[in-house]
């Protein structure tokens, strides 16, 4: 299972790769490296498979 993800700011655009650890679940808060606004990082797992949800969490989702 691949920990690096590539992940693209929904606030600048810009495609960031980020590594989360294997053990990481559930949701938390990184800030972009390139514009520094804040995401809500969600990681979930479907038919054995892990996968990122990214979005804004600034309060304006």
């Amino acid at each position: 299972m691949d920990d690096t993800y590539t992940v693209t700011c929904p606030y600048c655009g810009e495609q960031v790769e980020i590594y989360i650890e294997p053990d990481v679940r559930g949701t938390f808060i990184q800030d972009c490296e390139v514009c520094c606004n804040p995401w809500r990082v969600r990681i979930y797992r479907s038919e054995g498979e892990r996968y990122v949800d990214l979005k804004r969490a600034d309060g304006s989702e």
